[in-house]
């Protein structure tokens, strides 16, 4: 059996980075998460990823900055920026393979990745409906779960702390 291409995902929502892991996992990818792009960084130096999957709006390091730091110590590792931002801002350092914005689907992103690091799968027809269904299902779970905690925290509102002096 052939070894899963490893991918690094970075991104400060913990909630859409474990959405991300279970689809590019159902995509045939071994996926290491990081939450913090300082962790991303460190494991990225510490390891040997095929890939890298970078939101772009993070704090202490947006995606763009993060690339760059990864492009200058691996340069033959793809960095492909995921945002929310339809586009780059124009200032924004330019060291990645490629930019996605998050309304993408996942096949899609999955096999530019899968393009980038030379292990293309094929068309959608070629991907198992296995792997299409876990995949649908992994992204219906992280928007149901998303949908019913902005519910709980609308009807049970948490109270804040204050402290009497």
């Amino acid at each position: 059996m052939a070894r899963k291409p490893s991918l690094l995902c970075v991104d400060d929502d913990a909630q859409s980075l474990e959405v991300r892991r279970i689809v590019f996992e159902a995509f045939g990818f071994e996926v290491t998460c990081a939450t913090d792009p300082r962790q991303g960084l460190r494991l990225h130096a510490s390891r040997r990823f095929d890939a890298a999957l970078l939101d772009y709006q993070m704090p202490h390091l947006n995606g763009a900055e993060l690339a760059k730091s990864m492009k200058v110590s691996r340069p033959d590792v793809p960095v492909v920026i995921l945002s929310g931002l339809p586009d780059l801002p124009p200032n924004a350092p330019e060291y990645h393979d490629r930019f996605f914005t998050k309304t993408e689907s996942g096949l899609k992103i999955a096999q530019a990745i899968h393009d980038l690091i030379g292990e293309t799968r094929g068309k959608d027809d070629d991907l198992p409906a296995r792997k299409r269904l876990i995949a649908a299902a992994g992204v219906f779970w992280g928007f149901a779960t998303q949908g019913i905690s902005d519910v709980r925290r609308r009807i049970f509102p948490r109270p804040s702390l204050s402290v009497a002096l």
